[in-house]
């Protein structure tokens, strides 16, 4: 080995990492395989770029992209703006990778390497071993899992949906055959934009699966409900909770005791699987599975490749599991996009003959259903039911979504091009700031927090008794920024400075009127990562006071100084918001292009909307160059 070339490496390594083109992990990635006893330079520079590529949301380097386009491939630079920073293409080229023989560094077989060479028709991929291993292990554990079909009473169960669902016999309910589909197999996934009725769904689908189960087994299902974020599971448990009380009234007699062995607390997934405080292990894992024979994940979408591996250890190989989400989403901050993958394709249904079959209950279904048929489509989709009826979403706002989803251009430049309105009752409105329009933005800033700021106002002066906590928290959560940036001028923590200036208040000190987000789950205080809460002086004391909702819908007080882990939150990331939804939805997008800015970034940002959608442009070219790109997991 060239002493040379390794200070070479090391020195692009340390360049990239100044200029915050690669993490520290990836760096140090260089210097952990040398004095593991690495010496192939060549391998090293091709680990530190795997692991950038996990950093990136990516579970392998694809070596044919990385030889092809290397800029590209790497996303570096990041921005998409020159830099003078050595190139990929430039350090590849004097280390001569692609010339070496640094494959006999890596294989299947050899437990030692921390990287592994995967050859297949797809190309060779470079893998960190992890992320091999769980790819390796899901793809097993579902395709058991998918092999395994459920026997059920056919007209027992279509009488349960007829219950449930009303004749359907002439029309397609994509609701009733996902819950159709679900009752049949051991593992199915629901997916669905929002409004299209994925909790509706789940919900009856809980009723059909426990009538199933305690006819077959003497005993109620037990059910476990979770989600990725305590957020998304606590919006879980009351959208189930409503769900249920509505039904109840609906249900026929015969029907209704099954309303009551339904559990309706759902969880993180961290919870249910029993994090082991301080460490990447859980309780549960297939030596001792969850005590569970259905488990429902809702916002599937950002489970990341590792918790997936970790769930399919800890589900009970007799158990049913169900996983809910949007396929359109953003997928996790974290390596793998395990619902984008498995629904991949399932727009246009790819159903063999077998499932029309089990999915239809009339002849003039299947007839409907045979322009979804494909004998050649894979088994995952043979699993899969996409909603596709949006039920409760503005149409102007579904318009802007399917066009950012759908990647037309065309119709974006259409809608972004009518001129601004001024009418608050506007469902849609952009506002491009390459026409001068910073005046409108802080104007939309103060009318869009005013609401909020009066409710703020009414309860200091109120008496005691007549204080309505929750309605100041109800007001804060009808107005909320996006950005898809964290840090840079257009992120989450500049942005938050700027609207506290334009508001008249310091961002990052307690204050009167300043809303927080946790930011890491706090079990001692019961708080969730993502949960908000907004800061009140106690007029008899004079003392500061944060309120949260707690997972029952009550007000709960915390002192400042317990919050170890909160920021402001006048602005969110989108990858924060994801489980939420917001009256009134800014999105704001920046002035140079960045890696992360996507149609999925896009597209989870909007659909956060429910009654109104702001867009602030920035820069038209990035936004439509945004709407061009997608996540390629």
């Amino acid at each position: 080995m060239s002493h040379d070339r390794l200070s070479y490496l090391r020195a692009i390594a340390d360049e990239w990492f100044e200029h915050e083109w690669i993490r520290a992990l990836d760096r140090a990635m260089v210097d952990f395989l040398f004095r593991s006893g690495e010496t192939n330079v060549a391998m090293l520079a091709l680990a530190m770029l795997t692991s950038h590529q996990a950093g990136r949301g990516l579970t392998s380097l694809k070596l044919e992209d990385l030889k092809a386009s290397p800029e590209r491939c790497l996303a570096l630079p990041p921005s998409g703006r020159s830099h003078d920073v050595t190139l990929p293409s430039k350090l590849l080229n004097e280390l001569s990778v692609f010339e070496g023989d640094w494959q006999t560094s890596v294989s299947l077989n050899s437990d030692s390497s921390p990287l592994v060479l995967n050859k297949s028709s797809d190309g060779e991929r470079l893998y960190l071993r992890r992320y091999w291993y769980c790819e390796h292990y899901n793809s097993q554990n579902l395709e058991m899992r998918m092999d395994n079909t459920l026997e059920v009473n056919d007209d027992q169960l279509n009488m349960t949906l007829d219950a449930l669902f009303g004749d359907t016999s002439k029309q397609l309910d994509w609701q009733r055959m996902a819950c159709a589909n679900a009752a049949r197999s051991a593992f199915s996934v629901i997916t669905g934009g929002p409004g299209t009725g994925k909790t509706y769904t789940v919900v009856r689908l809980l009723v059909v699966l426990q009538q199933q189960f305690q006819q077959a087994h003497g005993r109620p299902l037990r059910i476990k409900l979770a989600a990725p974020t305590g957020k998304a599971a606590a919006r879980l448990s009351e959208s189930i909770n409503e769900a249920l009380s509505e039904l109840q009234t609906k249900l026929p007699e015969t029907l209704q005791p099954l309303l009551a062995t339904i559990q309706i607390e759902a969880s993180t997934v961290h919870k249910l699987l029993g994090v082991i405080a301080n460490s990447r292990r859980y309780r549960h894992h297939e030596k001792n599975p969850v005590r569970a024979d259905l488990i429902v994940i809702d916002e599937a979408s950002m489970l990341d490749i590792e918790m997936m591996t970790a769930l399919l250890q800890a589900t009970p190989t007799q158990a049913q599991l169900v996983l809910l989400g949007d396929k359109d989403q953003l997928a996790s901050v974290e390596a793998g996009a395990v619902l984008g993958n498995l629904c991949e394709g399932a727009e246009k249904g790819g159903y063999w003959s077998s499932t029309i079959n089990s999915l239809a209950s009339t002849h003039a279904q299947r007839d409907t259903l045979i322009q979804y048929q494909d004998e050649a489509g894979p088994k995952r989709l043979q699993h899969v039911v996409m909603l596709r009826q949006t039920r409760r979403f503005e149409q102007a706002i579904a318009e802007v979504a399917n066009a950012i989803n759908e990647q037309d251009i065309r119709t974006i430049e259409r809608l972004s091009a009518a001129p601004m309105s001024e009418n608050e009752s506007s469902i849609v409105t952009w506002l491009m700031l390459e026409h001068d329009h910073q005046n409108s933005f802080d104007a939309l800033i103060k009318q869009g927090f005013s609401h909020y700021l009066r409710a703020l106002e009414q309860w200091r002066e109120a008496p005691a008794e007549q204080r309505d906590t929750a309605a100041v928290l109800d007001a804060y959560a009808t107005f909320q920024l996006l950005t898809g940036l964290r840090n840079g001028p257009w992120g989450a923590h500049a942005l938050n400075r700027y609207v506290a200036d334009v508001l008249g208040v310091e961002a990052d000190r307690w204050y009167e009127g300043r809303p927080v987000m946790v930011t890491k789950n706090d079990y001692g205080l019961r708080l969730n990562n993502g949960d908000i809460g907004v800061t009140f002086r106690m007029p008899e004391t004079g003392r500061l006071r944060v309120a949260f909702f707690d997972s029952h819908g009550k007000v709960k007080w915390v002192l400042p100084s317990r919050l170890n882990h909160v920021e402001t939150v006048y602005v969110m990331t989108v990858h924060k918001s994801q489980g939420s939804e917001f009256a009134h939805t800014v999105l704001v997008t920046p002035q140079h292009d960045s890696p992360v800015l996507t149609k999925e970034l896009l597209y989870t940002g909007v659909t956060r909307a429910k009654k109104k959608l702001t867009l602030v442009v920035s820069k038209k070219s990035v936004f439509l160059n945004a709407v061009s790109k997608r996540i390629n997991r």
